[in-house]
């Protein structure tokens, strides 16, 4: 039985992706930098440090690099601000039902906490209270695909990790669950993780509401 959910923030919690790399494309356009759509989608689900160093691989110019983020935050921010970003569907009904059933509810990113309050401040729906524990990017010394920060989250729970499950939705939060050693949950957004074969899936859903439904049948 199920005894805690963790969940990952953006592209599972909140429906962020598809802003984020619209955000992305609106930087490239305007910067004119040499970025393909896929070498956007690589950005999704990786730590701060790591996107340095994947745009630098890319970019060839920490110049670059700098100003290609800070335009893109920049963007989605005012995305945010303007209501474009979402809880993900079910969300609230899967968080509802954990409220109802005791089962512990934990937020882990590699988002750093000042720019996920952000865009969080202006989300219709979402509540620290919704969450027993928060883990945020800059409360852990690594960011995702190493597994500190799933660690930290399952640690504050203080619930072993046979009972935990993570839900993700990217390449590297997937690969950090597994290095973490606790079951995950692929929640499908907008990259097909079945190509990876270095990435071990536990449980596939195209929401919440099937995660909801999952629990009800496991109770």
């Amino acid at each position: 039985m199920i005894k805690a959910l963790i969940f990952d923030l953006d592209g599972t919690l909140i429906d962020s992706e598809e802003q984020y790399v619209t955000a992305w494309q609106q930087a490239v356009k305007r910067h004119q930098f040499d970025l393909t759509h896929q070498d956007l989608l690589g950005i999704c689900g990786i730590s701060a440090k790591e996107e340095i160093d994947y745009l630098f691989k890319r970019l060839k110019s920490m110049d670059k690099v700098h100003l290609a983020i800070e335009s893109s935050k920049e963007i989605f921010l005012t995305m945010a601000q303007e209501g474009a970003v979402k809880l993900k569907p079910g969300i609230k009904e899967l968080i509802d039902y954990c409220r109802e059933k005791g089962i512990a509810t934990a937020l882990a990113t590699s988002t750093y906490q000042p720019l996920a309050r952000k865009y969080t401040d202006h989300i219709n729906g979402f509540s620290d209270h919704d969450f027993d524990v928060m883990i945020f990017g800059d409360m852990a010394a690594y960011g995702k695909p190493d597994p500190e920060i799933f660690n930290l989250a399952q640690q504050a729970l203080n619930i072993a990790k046979e009972d935990c499950l993570i839900l993700e939705d990217s390449h590297y939060g997937i690969m950090a669950a597994n290095r973490a050693e606790i079951r995950v949950a692929w929640i499908k957004d907008m990259v097909d993780l079945t190509k990876y074969d270095e990435i071990s899936i536990d449980l596939s859903f195209d929401d919440a509401h099937q995660v909801k439904e999952w629990l009800i049948e496991h109770e």
